[in-house]
């Protein structure tokens, strides 16, 4: 065998390594995007869970949430706030899901899963009263989409383990 062969060999295998190491790091870029994605919805379902634990562990605020869901503009003083401070926790959780599932960030099914149950809650009366006064202050994409479903909502197709004071 000759130098002009061995050369010749040599690239052969060094092309070849170069082929193999490129699609070795596209299946790790694709498998690091995938746990990015599942990372980003966990994290996501992890501080809506809080929010919903928060709520649900205090009877006070559970009774300022029936009022609020049915009349907010009939709130006043404390419970008014306590509240808004509810539903801007709820709406700030729901544009952090309405961004990702934007960008692509976070799973799909998770996102539109979260997107109905804020449907759901959108439909509700005080929540539209209170949106007037404070939707200006979030993302413009998020706030088109909120009146979107707001425009489309079905206060009629409400769901009772969301909003069952609005039942007569």
């Amino acid at each position: 065998m000759d130098w002009t062969a061995i050369i010749a060999a040599s690239e052969l295998i060094g092309a070849l390594a170069v082929v193999v190491s490129v699609f070795y790091l596209a299946f790790q870029i694709r498998s690091q995007t995938a746990e990015s994605r599942l990372a980003a919805t966990r994290d996501l379902a992890t501080k809506r869970a809080e929010a919903l634990r928060h709520l649900a562990g205090d009877d006070d605020l559970i009774q300022i949430w029936l009022k609020a869901i049915r009349d907010y503009e009939s709130l006043q003083g404390s419970e008014r706030m306590k509240a808004s401070l509810v539903f801007n926790l709820i709406m700030r959780n729901a544009e952090q899901d309405f961004i990702h599932k934007g960008t692509g960030h976070a799973d799909d099914p998770y996102l539109e899963s979260v997107d109905r149950v804020l449907s759901q809650n959108v439909a509700s009366p005080g929540l539209k009263q209170w949106w007037a006064t404070t939707g200006n202050l979030f993302n413009q994409d998020f706030q088109a989409h909120v009146n979107h479903l707001m425009e489309n909502a079905d206060e009629g197709a409400l769901n009772d383990a969301f909003m069952p004071s609005l039942r007569g």
